[in-house]
């Protein structure tokens, strides 16, 4: 774990002191995620804290406050991190991987309200056509990124409320969404700014969308994210 020692010691004098704990852990979740840990290695290092002091594992209060803590700092972070294509502004399938990941262990962990991942959240997919092969190869690359990066726009505008897409094939966005009643809707309407978009360029095509149901555990989501990357 990196060197998150300031906020260690000032959680361990708060578990001494018996006061300020839940800001302390807070903060210590913050130190974690601008070092750049993950949620799991956090909590981790929550419960070797919480054991020093008094021989336990952390509370689940402590551990929903330093969570709070490192999901609000990785808020502030994300704008910074480099897995977005500076052209078309999408993430990585490495990012995308890390994010279904840590959705599972925050249901493990008990952090969301409701812990069954695959009726609380869906993975919304949007597919745009081939680029037409008699396109120079050069003109058709950055045709394609220029498409992509329309699409990701589309999404993000439509969905407001899913994480940020992910280019997990040349073709192939992906996104992480919540479940909500106005989600087809919302899906629909960020197929069809693409189509318009799609119809002023050089080789036209209509997109394809659809949602994938998460399965039950994080393994076979992970295998259904290398399907859509193939």
């Amino acid at each position: 774990m990196h060197d998150v020692s300031p906020a260690a010691r000032a959680l361990t004098d708060a578990l001494l002191r018996g006061t300020g704990q839940s800001g302390a852990a807070t903060a210590f979740g913050k130190a974690c995620a601008t070092a750049g840990d993950g949620l799991g290695a956090c909590l981790d290092a929550l419960d070797d804290v919480c054991r020093a002091v008094d021989g336990g594992a952390a509370p689940p209060a402590l551990v929903r406050h330093a969570a709070l803590g490192w999901g609000a700092a990785l808020e502030r972070l994300f704008p910074t991190l480099a897995c977005a294509d500076p052209v078309t502004g999408l993430g990585s399938v490495p990012h995308l991987r890390s994010e279904v990941a840590g959705l599972y262990r925050a249901a493990g962990d008990g952090l969301l309200a409701d812990p069954d991942v695959a009726h609380s959240h869906v993975l919304l997919v949007l597919e745009l056509p081939a680029v037409r092969g008699d396109v120079d190869d050069a003109f058709g690359g950055l045709e394609g990124a220029l498409r992509r990066a329309a699409a990701a726009e589309a999404l993000r505008t439509a969905l407001p409320d899913c994480a940020p897409p992910a280019e997990v094939h040349p073709r192939r966005l992906v996104a992480l969404g919540r479940r909500t009643d106005e989600l087809s809707q919302h899906l629909a309407a960020a197929a069809a700014e693409v189509d318009r978009r799609l119809a002023l360029s050089p080789s036209g095509g209509r997109c394809r969308t659809w949602t994938e149901a998460l399965p039950a555990d994080a393994d076979a989501a992970r295998l259904l994210l290398d399907e859509l990357a193939r």
